[in-house]
């Protein structure tokens, strides 16, 4: 029995304990529940926070990525509309640079026809070679069509009593037409209009204008420029109807380059048949005297009449050297040598020709006669016939030059008197020789009463 007492209470104990734990496990439950509830509700206000900041970073991210999207979208427009832009711009810059550029080149044109202008404005003052080619080359700078118009304009224009500027502006011409060939046949074409003009217009008025036209294309024909067969045509143009201005211009056109032509190969066969109708036609028709002197000057100045060489003469070989001593080689540095070598020669032999040398003063330099009366003096002393025979020979000749009075034999007085002075000067004669030819000058040929004759 006490057995199963005890059972019992041990079991009421155990349910007690039970019971009392359970009771504080409720007490505990309810105590801690609010804490649980509390911080469910703050897990959960942390989760929605968490939730609507995840929320706000995700439409923060869609507004960036949007912005981004837009600024993307925005540049690319923008490169767009740079790229639509750009050409207009590359053709606005076109439209800038090309109003510079014809800015530039009205500048250009204002400069450039400036220097034209004051180039063409040398062309009458160039009448020498080197100042028509520094022309020539000065024009090549300014080279451009309208400018070469001008030129030929300019050229063609030329006065018409100016006929010495014509072969300068030939060779200009001709310079040029190496490397401008519409410059030559622009000029040429403006010549034959004219020409044709004139020819045609049968008036006897303004002959230099003519004359001018034919020279120049004769001109042009010597250096090649005009073919041949332009001057051909001119001159059977001027036969055809030779009478008044049509000779003159027919002769002109032979003085200038008919003598070019009938030398030329290859048309010397035609130019011999030309001159022979202008011989023609002057026996035929009844030309004044002045006319048929311009026809034969023309045609002796083509076609000169035959003559026989001049035969030089055949010196010994002491006679060559004697005259390139004295002719050549004297001078003041040579004058010590010179007398050395005629010293050296055979007196015997040569005194007559060196005396006939001495004489020829007129043939060696004028400013030089001095060293030959130096010459007399000094031989003088080694030959004193040979000083005396010059002395005579020089009056002898002055006296004979007074007699003869030949215009022709003028400068080899004149060089006979200034060596008697020079004779003078080195002592060779006295005063008196001198005074004597002086009067002798002076009353020789007046037939005066009182004739005096000093030697």
């Amino acid at each position: 029995m006490l057995q199963g007492h005890s059972d019992r209470s041990l079991l009421c104990d155990y349910m007690m304990s039970c019971i009392i734990d359970m009771m504080l496990f409720v007490f505990l439950v309810k105590d801690s529940t609010p804490d649980a509830d509390e911080t469910q509700t703050a897990a959960q206000e942390t989760a929605e926070a968490g939730a609507i900041q995840e929320d706000r970073n995700d439409k923060g991210k869609d507004k960036d990525e949007k912005d981004k999207e837009k600024t993307k979208e925005k540049s690319k427009e923008k490169d767009k509309d740079e790229k639509d832009k750009e050409p207009d711009k590359e053709k606005a810059r076109e439209k800038e640079a090309e109003r510079k550029g014809e800015g530039d080149k009205e500048k250009a044109k204002g400069v450039e026809g400036t220097n034209l202008d004051s180039l063409l404005q040398r062309l009458p003052g160039c009448v020498s070679r080197d100042l028509i080619d520094q022309l020539t080359v000065e024009f090549c700078y300014l080279n451009s069509k309208s400018s070469r118009k001008k030129l030929v304009r300019a050229l063609f224009n030329v006065p018409r009593t100016s006929l010495e500027l014509l072969p300068y502006y030939s060779r200009m011409v001709a310079t040029l037409s190496t490397c401008m060939k519409d410059v030559s046949s622009m000029l040429l074409q403006l010549l034959e209009e004219e020409f044709n003009f004139l020819i045609n217009k049968k008036d006897q008025m303004n002959i230099e204008t003519k004359i001018r036209n034919i020279r120049f294309i004769g001109e042009l024909c010597k250096f090649r420029i005009a073919p041949p067969g332009l001057v051909f045509s001119c001159l059977k143009a001027c036969l055809d109807d030779f009478s008044h201005h049509n000779i003159d211009v027919a002769c002109n056109l032979l003085e200038t380059c008919g003598r070019f032509l009938y030398r030329s190969p290859e048309t010397t066969i035609r130019m011999a048949n030309m001159l022979e109708i202008l011989m023609r036609l002057k026996n035929v028709k009844n030309l004044d005297p002045r006319h048929i002197t311009l026809v034969e000057n023309a045609y002796y100045l083509c076609k000169p009449p035959e003559r026989s060489a001049r035969v030089s003469k055949i010196r010994p070989p002491l006679h060559q050297y004697i005259r390139k001593l004295l002719f050549s080689d004297l001078d003041k540095s040579s004058l010590e040598h010179v007398l050395r070598q005629l010293r050296k020669l055979p007196w015997s032999e040569c005194e007559a020709y060196l005396l006939k040398c001495f004489m020829k003063v007129h043939r060696g330099k004028y400013g030089q006669i001095h060293l030959i009366a130096s010459l007399t003096a000094c031989l003088s002393r080694y030959h004193d016939d040979f000083s005396v025979a010059v002395v005579d020979e020089v009056l002898e000749e002055i006296r004979v030059g007074l007699e003869l009075n030949d215009y022709g034999m003028q400068q080899r007085r004149i060089a006979h008197m200034r060596f008697l002075g020079e004779l003078y000067n080195y002592e060779l004669v006295d005063s008196s020789v001198i005074f004597d030819t002086l009067y002798l000058i002076l009353v020789f040929g007046h037939g005066t009463s009182e004739v005096w004759m000093p030697f």
